[in-house]
């Protein structure tokens, strides 16, 4: 039996302007965590912040909320990449961050330089549902983790802060006060924009305008527009756009912004009795089932951009019949995240599965119409073109609707060699493309797409690797040496040296953060 009493907690940001905490209930999915410091027994919806307790009542309540949310947009419950239960660690060290290894979700504190009281990262809803927000995307794209593309560092980290907000908006006092700020139009910066305030004026005050703006960490109203990693530098003024992958990810998360308001603003125009709240609850929802379905439906391997982007319009055919489609077509090619010779392909009422593929190595098999059956490595190299040293995974994601998806993801490696690259100098890392066939209930295949990773895809891995090596990102351990998590926290090393069964040199991740590092 769940637990009726009322909770309290910070629904957006302490460091928002008028943000308090409110009496909230709880989620239905409290037993996916572990969080220490509950009282058992007792009232909690008086709790004060800077305790153990509220902090723990404050947690269930955001992190049950993200978890249902995305449980909600997916179609079904789902485990953590470890298991049944995420391990929470409220006050881990103290630190200006937040972090999720895998093992547990871990907030940081520290004394305020500007207000001289301690900051705890975890009372901030924001921190706390992005970091969620890894672990979700984790636990649907375990793919993802070891990646060293940066667009899928920068992919998770927008992830991360398009599920801040996706939370934060399931609260109607949240909602109310967005609305009232904004008069209306969400196309305006307000509170539920501007991300982790408080976190953010923290490490302005201590690290600079590299760091984060004034006054928030970062904000979903931006005008970013997609260039090449390679082409950016490695860190900029908050201001302005860099390859790393905070500061990058403001584009995708950018244009999700964007297509929720025009979800919106479309729903009013369509419905003039329909009242604002219910139409920011109805796009807040459209939007989030748009991205989950894409997760289902983009192919694995790398989250490129573009690859994110295209299977959001597959996901808007499936969903909602080409309702959409201008929204997404205007923001994806005004970011330039895709052409719009490539998004024409998905224009209502034309063929969009055929023998094409475009000029941006986006293959949409001609597979439509086919029986599909599990086809034996031979022929999956032969259909992907694959060279003989990739290798193939595969997993049925299950069932959505009365279809079911089958991914098939194939994995080479390749060598980091030069002294550009520090401690990665011989190491191996991946690079990952594949496809996905989406089957319905009559073994037809109804939806497929396909990724292969290009040379761009090569140039913009061994430009990101020789950055972290730069920054000195990367921790340099010896055979045997796993490279303990939190060792490698307080060395800001978010990447190690780990070395296979055959002694080779391979490049992983340990952790991801909230904010980026900054060295002291």
């Amino acid at each position: 039996m769940g637990d009726a009493r009322k909770y309290i907690a910070f629904l957006n940001d302490p460091g928002g302007k008028g943000d308090v905490p409110e009496s909230m209930p709880i989620g239905t999915s409290a037993a996916r965590f572990a969080i220490p410091g509950l009282p058992a027994t007792g009232a909690l919806d008086a709790l004060k912040p800077g305790t153990v307790e509220f902090e723990a009542a404050h947690l269930t309540v955001i992190l049950t909320y993200a978890y249902d949310m995305w449980a909600r947009y997916f179609g079904a419950d789902y485990k953590w990449v470890r298991g049944d239960v995420l391990p929470v660690i409220p006050r881990a060290g103290r630190e200006l961050n937040a972090y999720y290894d895998r093992n547990a979700l871990k907030f940081f504190y520290t004394t305020d330089l500007l207000t001289k009281r301690t900051l705890y990262t975890c009372e901030s809803s924001d921190v706390a549902a992005h970091e969620c927000g890894h672990a979700v995307l984790d636990a649907h794209h375990p793919d993802y983790w070891n990646s060293l593309h940066p667009e899928t560092g920068a992919f998770h980290e927008a992830f991360g802060d398009i599920t801040a907000l996706l939370t934060t908006l399931e609260f109607p006092s949240v909602r109310e006060r967005l609305l009232k700020e904004t008069g209306e139009d969400l196309r305006l910066s307000s509170n539920v924009t501007r991300l982790a305030e408080q976190l953010g004026k923290a490490l302005y005050v201590e690290y600079g305008k590299e760091a984060a703006n004034a006054t928030f960490l970062r904000d979903l109203v931006n005008t970013f527009r997609y260039k090449e990693t390679w082409m950016l530098p490695e860190s900029a003024p908050a201001a302005r756009l860099a390859s790393e992958s905070h500061s990058f990810s403001r584009i995708f998360s950018g244009a999700f912004y964007q297509i929720l308001t025009g979800i919106y603003q479309a729903k009013r125009k369509a419905d003039a009795n329909l009242k604002p709240d219910e139409a920011l609850v109805q796009a807040r929802d459209d939007a989030g089932k748009l991205l989950a379905a894409a997760l289902v439906l983009a192919p694995p391997g790398d989250a490129v951009f573009r690859v994110i982007a295209t299977a959001m319009f597959k996901a808007e055919q499936q969903l909602f019949a080409g309702q959409y489609f201008d929204i997404l077509k205007k923001v994806f090619a005004n970011r330039r995240i895709l052409l719009v010779k490539d998004i024409n392909i998905f224009k209502p009422h034309t063929k969009t599965v055929g023998p094409k593929t475009t000029g941006i190595n986006l293959g949409l098999l001609s597979m439509a119409g086919t029986l599909v059956e599990p086809m034996p490595p031979d022929e999956l190299q032969k259909a992907l073109q694959l060279r003989g040293e990739e290798k193939i995974f595969t997993r049925e994601l299950g069932r959505v609707e009365d279809e079911k998806v089958v991914q098939y993801r194939a994995q080479r490696m390749i060598s980091l060699k030069g002294k550009q690259f520090g401690a990665a100098n011989g190491a191996l890392v991946p690079i990952q493309g594949g496809l996905t066939l989406n089957v319905n209930e009559t073994g037809m295949v109804a939806f497929s797409g396909f990724y292969r990773a290009g040379v761009h895809d090569v140039r913009a891995i061994r430009d990101h690797v020789a950055k972290l090596a730069g920054s000195n990102r990367i921790y340099d351990a010896c055979p045997g040496d796993n490279g303990d998590v939190m060792h490698l926290i307080t060395r800001r090393q978010p990447y190690y040296i780990d070395y296979d069964a055959e002694g080779n040199k391979i490049l992983r991740r340990a952790f991801i953060a909230c904010a980026r590092h900054f060295q002291t």
